[in-house]
């Protein structure tokens, strides 16, 4: 499971590029395929056998392949074919995400062991390749910064969401979308929005379920029923598919890191229910419906500096509203 943030979001709506929705289709990986790691890059540094490294990486396709590092040196695929001064190689890894600012056990990157081994050509690559990374950040800051100075941080924005479904859905084939929203006006929002949208009118294209206390349970089943095929599951909830429901054909998840909880206002003597973000253990369960079953994306919709600053944990509903009516319960039963 990838996890994405909102800075994240922002720049895939923002290009053409599609690499965090096609690695969310690719397979697990697994125990054996890090033997079969360990053997083909110690083959491929240490006696110029490429070609099952080479495979190994294109079966995989997943970013725990490209970026794996051997358990006794370290070298990722991109350091060995850094090293040895495989171009094309190189090139690819790159353009699938591979990371080049990992170290092996003796503290070298990719474009250090390029240069170590004088394979100029492939040092190059790598160095022009960390530079638009460095650009490419400092243009999604930007782009961050310009989307939250038009909108109110503690709203959801309902628009961002349809269009990033939009962009899951026209670059990817399969995989149910789990939305997590904070309340009932946010699902039907959604939903509506969603509805009058050309794009997802077609209801043989599309099959849009509703998640909440208010749905009838008949209707909440049929969030774990697989759609035909050709058509796309999109469910819209709450926190209450955060850990007690496992939807088995969900590939995306979108966070919008708000939720609906109980409070006290003491000064007017009154329980509210207010919206208010996530915490950390929240987003990680968020997060994990993705993966559950299969690996998958999650987009949190709120940045990376949000995302630190989120308690680990919500207070508990205990410490939040008055006891009165508990004690009162409590009595009557025992009477």
């Amino acid at each position: 499971m990838r996890t994405f943030f909102l800075d994240d979001a922002l720049s895939v709506l923002n290009s053409d590029k599609n690499s965090h929705l096609l690695s969310a289709v690719k397979r697990d990986f697994k125990d054996e395929d890090k033997v079969s790691l360990d053997e083909a890059i110690d083959l491929a540094w240490t006696n110029d056998e490429f070609d099952c490294l080479v495979d190994l990486v294109s079966s995989e396709g997943s970013h725990e392949a490209y970026n794996y590092q051997n358990s006794t040196t370290g070298l990722t695929p991109l350091m060995v074919f850094a090293g040895k001064g495989r171009v094309s190689d190189v090139c690819k890894l790159l353009s699938v995400g591979a990371d080049c600012t990992l170290k092996s056990k003796e503290g070298i990157t990719a474009l250090e062991l390029a240069e170590k081994e004088n394979q100029f050509e492939t040092a190059q690559i790598i160095r022009e390749h960390a530079g638009n990374i460095q650009s490419n950040s400092q243009q999604a800051q930007d782009l961050l910064d310009k989307y939250m100075a038009t909108i109110k941080p503690e709203e959801v924005d309902v628009g961002l969401i349809v269009k990033l479904m939009k962009k899951i859905c026209s670059d990817s084939k399969d995989g149910a979308i789990l939305v997590f929203l904070p309340g009932w006006e946010e699902i039907s929002k959604t939903k509506e929005k969603l509805l009058d949208d050309r794009f997802f009118a077609h209801s043989a294209k599309f099959i849009i379920l509703c998640l909440h206390s208010r749905v009838p349970a008949e209707e909440q089943k049929k969030v774990f029923n697989r759609p035909p095929r050709g058509c796309r599951k999109i469910v819209l909830a709450t926190n209450i598919a955060e850990s007690a429901v496992t939807i088995d054909d969900v590939v995306y998840v979108i966070d919008s890191g708000r939720m609906k909880e109980k409070s006290y206002d003491p000064y007017n003597d009154v329980s509210t229910l207010q919206s208010s973000w996530v915490s950390k253990a929240n987003a990680k369960q968020r997060a994990g419906r993705a993966g559950r079953c299969q690996a998958g994306i999650c987009y949190h919709l709120y940045s990376k500096l949000r995302a630190a600053s989120l308690p680990e944990y919500r207070v508990p509903e205990v410490m939040r509203m008055p006891v009165d009516e508990l004690c009162l319960q409590v009595l009557f039963f025992l009477t």
